[in-house]
């Protein structure tokens, strides 16, 4: 008998399109087309799917408004949203015999009553970057006080932003919230799981799955690089570079204006995507083609498949999706040392990882890569290998259903 039809899987997140690789979306759609029942609840549902449930129903949209400002006013965060009681009551909670939860910090449910969720089904949470060991902030970088209780946060104004410093209150909540908490854990990278281990909030956890995500390799490469550039305008002797263009200041896009500022060969092509837009000075020196934010996958393939290489200095990150997509269409990715990039680009083998925080290192990168065409050429190919056999998305799914029945049988045994 197929296992798959004895397994009924709930995947919670607060949306379903948008991050639909990180939130569970896609992870729920494969497992019902290889015969397991799988669904999805959300806050927010955009897409079309029967599998896929909506909390709270048209209520939604005034409730979140009205708690998350209620939240700010307090210096808060996710303490009191209420999706987990509709979360409680739907029939694909009872009827679950996993319940995985991937983003709980986007309001999905109050923190205090995550134990009582635990403890009525077996569960798996994917925690996807530091906020669960912090007092309030996604990326603590160089502070190390969620180490000791966030006491004195010195960036009360970062990503969840509190009107009043109340970093350590929350840290303590969140203790308070785990201390009991017997769940198994899946992360994408080492980097995470040292979070995890070295945490006084999560460090008594010891069921740690370590699952990279993992990329539909057919999506990438679909093009030549000839027919892409000469359908953009862009000639087999340019270099181009290519990046995300945030102005999130985590993402790095300062280093990247630093360092092309002062690179003087004008074959170089700029290529971005991203909301932000590019400085004059850059503008005005380089050729750019700035593509804006896109969802399209064929217009991204081939964003990817122009570049020669691909800038993602990153402060941090815990994982880098983009990276992964770049060294699928053979991009040569430049990142920063002592990020979880380094070792998902595998450094020096075929990314590069450069000093922290340097636009120097970068645009040295850069003329390395411009003047050795077949370091370039090597490195891309291994980059594309490499991802076939690390971050192939048929093995990211495979490791979960293997995940999902070891905890079945494992239950299924205590029950006995």
């Amino acid at each position: 008998m197929n296992k798959g039809t004895e397994l009924n899987i709930l995947h919670v997140d607060n949306s379903d399109l948008l991050g639909r690789i990180f939130n569970g979306h896609d992870l729920h759609i494969s497992l019902n087309e290889l015969g397991y029942h799988s669904s999805q609840a959300v806050k927010y549902k955009y897409g079309t799917e029967d599998t896929t449930i909506l909390l709270g129903q048209e209520t939604t949209e005034y409730a979140d408004r009205y708690i998350g400002n209620l939240e700010r006013e307090l210096s808060m965060n996710s303490i009191l949203g209420v999706w987990d009681r509709y979360l409680e009551n739907s029939r694909q909670f009872q009827d679950a015999n996993i319940v995985h939860y991937h983003k709980i910090h986007v309001g999905i449910m109050s923190l205090m009553r995550f134990q009582r969720l635990l403890e009525k089904k077996a569960s798996v949470w994917t925690i996807h970057d530091p906020w669960a060991f912090t007092g309030h902030c996604v990326h603590p970088l160089d502070c190390d006080n969620w180490k000791s209780g966030c006491e004195g946060c010195p960036k009360i104004d970062d990503y969840f932003p509190l009107k009043q410093d109340k970093a350590s209150q929350l840290w303590n909540i969140k203790k308070k919230a785990f201390q009991n908490i017997d769940i198994d854990i899946i992360v994408s990278s080492l980097f995470m799981e040292d979070y995890i281990k070295n945490s006084p909030l999560t460090s008594h956890l010891n069921r740690i799955h370590r699952i990279p995500f993992g990329i539909k390799l057919e999506q990438f490469k679909q093009f030549s690089k000839q027919v892409v550039r000469k359908e953009w305008n862009i000639k087999d002797t340019d270099f181009v570079i290519g990046f995300r263009n945030d102005d999130y200041f985590i993402k790095g896009c300062k280093y990247i204006f630093e360092a092309l500022e002062t690179l003087t060969d004008h074959q170089i092509v700029i290529l971005t995507v991203g909301n932000g837009k590019l400085p004059q000075n850059i503008r005005s020196k380089f050729r750019s083609i700035e593509l804006g934010w896109q969802n399209d996958e064929v217009l991204l393939s081939k964003f990817y498949t122009a570049c020669d290489v691909f800038l993602m200095p990153s402060l941090a990150e815990s994982f880098g999706m983009m990276a992964i997509e770049a060294m699928a269409s053979e991009c040569v990715v430049v990142v920063f040392k002592n990020t979880v990039l380094e070792n998902l680009v595998f450094a020096q083998e075929c990314g590069i990882a450069v000093e922290y925080k340097s636009s120097k290192a970068i645009k040295e990168a850069i003329i390395y890569l411009l003047e050795n065409s077949m370091e370039l050429k090597i490195r891309g190919e291994k980059s594309r290998l490499l991802v076939e056999e690390n971050y192939n998305y048929s093995d990211y799914v495979r490791k979960h259903i293997e995940l999902y029945e070891e905890i079945n049988d494992r239950n299924t045994n205590l029950k006995i």
